[in-house]
């Protein structure tokens, strides 16, 4: 696999939060508790909807737009497909956007080290990969990151066509 196919992988397996191997509707229901929860966001809060409703876009768009066989779900094979631009900004970026969002605990425009870790964590990446990318982003040891900064790796984790993109610890 090269470096692109692999960094789509390792976010198939994050989402695919019962391991059957596809992605269900259910993955993104959990995976929004699960982010919420692992921040501590009231369930009820302004970031909390916006994380649900990042999931759950995400979760649309994905099945819209992939499950090819219209059986309620997307194998790995559907998934890999959706790391086009145009998918991007429909399904993918509503998520991303609230997760940077919900991990910057106190709307300053960075996240810091315990909250990306947390939040990485309820996602579903092992936590020396989340260190490592977390490094990457900190290289200076300030203990935070931007979101800006964090928003454009996960953009940069999924379309990326190259070999190198700063996500690439996470595999």
């Amino acid at each position: 696999m090269d470096a692109r196919l692999d960094r789509i992988k390792a976010a198939f397996d994050a989402l695919d939060t019962d391991s059957n191997g596809y992605l269900e509707a259910d993955d993104f229901d959990r995976l929004g508790h699960r982010i919420t929860q692992a921040l501590d966001e009231a369930e009820g809060s302004p970031k909390a909807l916006a994380m649900h409703e990042g999931c759950r876009r995400y979760w649309e768009g994905l099945v819209g737009t992939l499950d090819l066989n219209h059986d309620g779900k997307v194998s790995w094979e559907e998934y890999a497909g959706v790391h086009e631009p145009a998918a991007y900004e429909d399904s993918v970026r509503p998520y991303a956007d609230a997760l940077t969002s919900i991990c910057d605990r106190d709307d300053d425009g960075f996240v810091q080290h315990a909250d990306f870790v947390r939040g990485m964590r309820a996602v579903g990446f092992p936590a020396a990969n989340i260190e490592a990318l977390f490094q990457a982003f900190d290289p200076n040891g300030t203990g935070q990151v931007s979101a800006r900064e964090w928003g454009t790796a996960i953009e940069e984790y999924f379309l990326a066509r190259g070999a190198h993109a700063v996500g690439d610890t996470l595999v």
